[in-house]
């Protein structure tokens, strides 16, 4: 790491001769009020939990005729969790972009190394900005642009047979990514998504390591005419899942069929009010149909390595590393927000439903005994925030959000045992809330009057 500061240095030295050379920071601390955020408290009298993080980034990048590069190196800490004396810091500091991109002509470029992927919505290939750390990828992509975008992105984590020994990424994954301006209204865009993730061979005394593949093959539209912005999503996953049904005394791989459907308007109704309505469909799992067909496959649709915060509400219960294999969602949400001057507000409603059936567990343990569905509604959540743009560089933003759960979205989340006695349960009543409050301070020390900085959303 220090060699890489001497780097910085050096660089930053000779910008004074490259104009093409461009240096630039950010300072992010977030204070965080957690009371039930993720998950709903299991008890009415739990105090909610306080930290603050921080994010501070250093980044350069540098263009000629034939080439650019982008260099961001971050350190993600909370406050607190590192001694005042501390001759080691945990390793928090870490390279989140590194990339090289050879510009071969006008239209055609290929770019290698570690960088973020921030694709249309960002439902599928996200930045993930919010979360402190952010997401990146190492990969080899390669752009075609012209009176349209075509991007293919290459990545090989590990080869077929070797386990990959780190969670929560893939082995192999490719996409191909077409989008066009059909007209001055109406523009597409179309994914297609190869995910190869670690998995072991089945029925095999001693199973060695593969890789099990799905894909996920979609669109997303966008009209927009006047003040009226439309965007429309599908998406549909196949292919194999890692988990597994067993028949017959044998282990077999469940096959994906799931679905993503989105639609989602924005209306300007003045310069400074803008006014927003959307649903999106999430297919999930039943849990009432117990049939071989339904064990043999997976209808939980995942969006992979999405900008998850961004849908379904701010305080995370769905998709940010959560609510996986499950019921699916159904989102309605209507928003509003405001802008004038240095001021922003605005604020979201969601109302939340499952989009399979969730099992009563109190009627089948200790009622009837017949498996039954309970209502699909989860609960609704409310967000708000408010910020004031002190300088074009710096900004002050907070917020506040609330869910009012259900009981169907506090069976979803009762541990039981085998016997449906109850291990634990989210306690009725309880207040679950979360606020925030962030400083972002963006500076830029150089920029060259031919520089641009690494991509990031």
């Amino acid at each position: 790491m220090k060699k890489l500061f001497t780097l910085m240095v050096v660089l930053l030295i000779s910008a004074t001769t490259y104009a093409q050379f461009s240096l630039y920071g950010e300072f992010r601390p977030r204070v965080e009020f957690d009371h039930g955020n993720k998950k709903l408290q299991t008890e009415q009298g739990d105090m909610f939990n306080l930290f603050t993080s921080q994010r501070t980034r250093l980044g350069l990048g540098y263009k000629t005729d034939k080439f650019k590069v982008g260099l961001q190196i971050q350190d993600v800490r909370v406050w607190g969790r590192t001694s005042q004396l501390a001759k080691n810091d945990g390793m928090s500091t870490t390279i989140h972009q590194a990339w090289a991109e050879l510009l071969l002509n006008d239209k055609i470029s290929v770019k290698v190394g570690r960088m973020e992927l921030a694709y249309d919505d960002q439902r599928i290939l996200g930045s993930v900005n919010w979360a402190q750390q952010a997401r990146s990828h190492d990969l080899a992509l390669f752009k075609y642009e012209a009176d349209f975008k075509l991007h293919f992105g290459l990545a090989v984590n590990q080869v077929q047979t070797r386990p990959m020994n780190v969670p929560k990424t893939y082995k192999s994954m490719q996409f191909l990514w077409f989008n066009k301006k059909i007209t001055d209204s109406y523009t597409i865009s179309v994914l297609l998504l190869n995910n190869g993730v670690d998995d072991k061979i089945l029925n095999n005394p001693n199973p060695g390591s593969m890789t099990t593949y799905s894909q996920i093959v979609g669109q997303r539209s966008v009209f927009k005419t006047g003040g009226l912005k439309v965007g429309f999503n599908f998406y549909y996953q196949l292919g194999k899942d890692k988990n597994t049904y067993r028949d017959a005394g044998k282990d077999y791989h469940k096959s994906y069929s799931a679905m993503n459907i989105g639609i989602d308007l924005n209306y300007k109704l003045t310069d400074n009010i803008s006014v927003g309505a959307g649903y999106e469909y999430l297919s999930g799992i039943s849990q009432t149909d117990t049939s071989l067909a339904a064990r043999k496959k997976n209808s939980a649709f995942a969006p992979l390595y999405g900008t998850n915060h961004k849908f379904n509400g701010w305080m995370d219960y769905f998709y940010v590393g959560n609510h996986g294999n499950s019921v699916g969602l159904q989102d309605i949400y209507l928003k509003v927000d405001y802008k004038k001057n240095k001021f922003i507000a605005g604020a979201a409603f969601h109302y939340f439903m499952a989009a399979a059936d969730v099992l009563d567990g109190e009627e089948l343990y200790f009622g009837s005994g017949d498996i039954k569905a309970m209502s699909a509604g989860l609960g609704m959540e409310l967000d708000t925030y408010i910020g004031y743009k002190y300088d074009k560089n710096v900004l002050i933003k907070g917020g506040v959000s609330g869910m009012f759960d259900s009981a169907t979205l506090r069976e979803l989340q009762t541990s039981r045992n085998a016997t449906g006695v109850i291990q634990a349960q989210p306690a009725f009543g309880a207040s679950n809330w979360s606020a925030w409050l962030m400083l972002v301070v963006k500076p830029t020390f150089l920029n060259g009057k031919k520089a641009k900085t690494p991509e990031s959303k």
